[in-house]
């Protein structure tokens, strides 16, 4: 199941969460040139989980969902760009476990 808040998706894969940047997060940001993502371990809904430099912003974007950061989008960190693409297979952020279902359903 896939849920969208107004900056990022969220899939639901059994029991992981993975984050993504939405077109609407892409469009405000423009060409991403810098990017900084949460540490692997705990976080909670409305930490910071990714700081970006772009064209048209600096935008620091909280977690949609409180849990535990098991893996991060380190091509990302390498080359930035990635961020800027539609194919969910590079424009994911990070990925979550041990995230309260009600907690997802609400978003």
């Amino acid at each position: 199941m896939k849920k969208m808040t107004e900056q990022l998706w969220v899939l639901q894969e059994a029991d992981q969460y993975i984050i993504g940047m939405t077109p609407c997060l892409q469009e405000e940001a423009g060409d991403v040139s810098y990017v900084n993502i949460a540490n692997i371990g705990e976080i909670e809904a409305d930490d910071t989980l990714l700081n970006l430099e772009a064209s048209k912003a600096a935008i620091e974007v909280p977690s949609p969902l409180s849990g535990k950061i098991i893996k991060i989008n380190e091509a990302a960190i390498d080359n930035p760009a990635l961020l800027n693409s539609e194919e969910a297979n590079d424009n994911w952020i990070a990925v979550l476990t041990d995230v309260d279902a009600s907690e997802f359903d609400a978003l």
